[in-house]
């Protein structure tokens, strides 16, 4: 299930998105229970929104400005497959990264 914040502008592709994984699965596992449809609702009055936002506040000062505190009290808490992360990417197209996540993606 996805609960997203209300955004005129991403709840199409959202919406699609989650469709696609209801019924191809993602590139790294299928997902037979997946509620197909997101949810929007108000981040003023959803905490666990407010808790998205938090994780993507301490990646987001990780990832520019190499901030640390935040990061490390969440990172152990995405997803691995053995010693492989797959809970989390760090996009840099082409560009080599020797960040942290990149590293434990085995990207670098």
């Amino acid at each position: 299930m996805l609960v997203h914040d209300q955004n005129q502008t991403a709840s199409k592709n959202l919406t699609a998105l989650m469709r696609s994984f209801h019924s191809q699965g993602t590139t790294y596992s299928k997902i037979p229970l997946i509620i197909e449809t997101p949810l929007f609702v108000d981040s003023e009055l959803t905490s666990m929104v407010q808790a998205a936002d938090l994780v993507g506040y301490a990646l987001r000062r990780f990832i520019e400005n190499k901030e640390t505190d935040l990061f490390e009290r969440i990172y152990p808490r995405f997803d691995r497959r053995g010693q492989t992360l797959v809970g989390l990417r760090h996009y840099t197209g082409k560009s080599p990264c020797s960040c942290r996540i990149c590293i434990d993606h085995q990207r670098s």
